[in-house]
């Protein structure tokens, strides 16, 4: 694993950042304290949870779904009752 000074990195960005794109691992440090690694992307988030078998692929498309149900006003929310009841006592 490599280190680079903050400094460095300030003035190298390109070159470090390809060394990461390439499959490096970087340390940076500040006064020779590390603070902070770089390491290149691992892929895709969800092909990582498919091929971990967290997840699964859709056996439909979006399309396919039905519509939005309609909405149907009902009775008031829980919420809507207590903002009229805390505007009713500010008054």
């Amino acid at each position: 694993m490599d280190e680079v000074g903050i400094r460095a990195l300030k003035q190298n960005a390109s070159a470090v950042v390809a060394r990461v794109a390439a499959g490096a691992s970087v340390t940076i440090t500040v006064r020779g304290r590390p603070v902070a690694q770089m390491a290149p992307v691992s892929g895709n988030r969800v092909e990582t949870l498919i091929q971990a078998g967290r997840a699964r692929r859709s056996r439909r498309k979006l399309s396919d779904l039905p519509p939005p149900a309609e909405f149907r006003p009902g009775p008031p929310t829980l919420s809507a009752e207590l903002e009229e009841m805390r505007q009713a006592e500010r008054y």
